[in-house]
């Protein structure tokens, strides 16, 4: 199954997919957060459709708002990882990690990249110097770990390459980590509903790319559903009454 999506790791006391920062950056749908040590997170999140025009940001603004390293990375399948690297008062760099052998992976990192790469592709990353960048990142987040443990992951080829980031993460120092569980056990069919329409809507939404002047009125509130229907799956805040509400309202255009 293809893959692409962004992987971020910051530390925050909020959940990192309920940030503005964050949901700006790399879009609203986080399908996987994992909480470790100290407050720091790694969320995985999907850019839903109407979001690709205004994602890009990068890691800067996270790091600024939380005042701590921040680590990104967009998957491209089995091809590359875009990496960012933002570290308050220190350096800010950017590393391509190809998935095999090849030069180049091919990939459009100009558009469908929410670290978007303008023109030339960089050239592979250095295994040894991304190590070395990685372990200075980890020593400026206050964590320890080695270059070599890091490099040693950086060269394995086996696997899927969003595996072996997974597992580079957990190298950088940031302790044992417990996954969040998202609330997902929503039992009113009009929340299904929405949802499912939402998928659709959001390609309704005008964009550079898809050629269109004017969203429907129900597809801009789908759409604003799916985006409090991502917020609520890690804010308890949101009740099921505020989804129903916001779900019967769009259907109902």
């Amino acid at each position: 199954m293809s893959t692409h999506h962004s992987i971020v790791v910051a530390r925050s006391a909020t959940p990192l997919p309920l940030l503005p920062e964050v949901r700006s950056a790399f879009g609203t749908s986080c399908f996987n957060l994992v909480r470790h040590e100290d407050g720091w997170q790694m969320a995985e999140i999907s850019v839903r459709a109407h979001q690709w025009a205004t994602v890009g940001a990068g890691p800067g603004p996270i790091a600024a708002a939380t005042g701590a390293p921040v680590l990104a990375a967009w998957i491209s399948d089995v091809g590359c990882a875009q990496m960012a690297a933002d570290v308050p008062g220190g350096p800010s760099w950017t590393a391509h990690l190809l998935g095999g052998d090849w030069e180049s992976c091919g990939f459009d990192h100009e558009i469908l990249n929410t670290l978007r790469a303008p023109g030339p592709e960089q050239p592979p990353a250095d295994h040894a110097r991304l190590a070395a960048d990685l372990a200075a990142w980890s020593a400026a987040a206050g964590r320890t770990t080695t270059a070599e443990r890091i490099e040693a992951l950086l060269r394995d080829r086996s696997g899927l390459l969003e595996d072996r980031y997974r597992a580079m993460v957990g190298e950088l120092g940031l302790g044992a980590g417990v996954a969040f569980e998202r609330r997902l056990d929503w039992a009113d069919d009009r929340i299904h509903t929405a949802w499912q329409d939402a998928l659709y809507a959001s390609y309704d939404i005008p964009t550079p790319w898809n050629g269109r002047t004017k969203a429907p009125p129900r597809s801009t509130a789908l759409v604003a559903f799916a985006e409090l229907y991502d917020a609520a799956e890690f804010n308890p805040d949101i009740t099921e009454a505020d989804l129903v509400a916001q779900a019967e309202h769009a259907l109902a255009l």
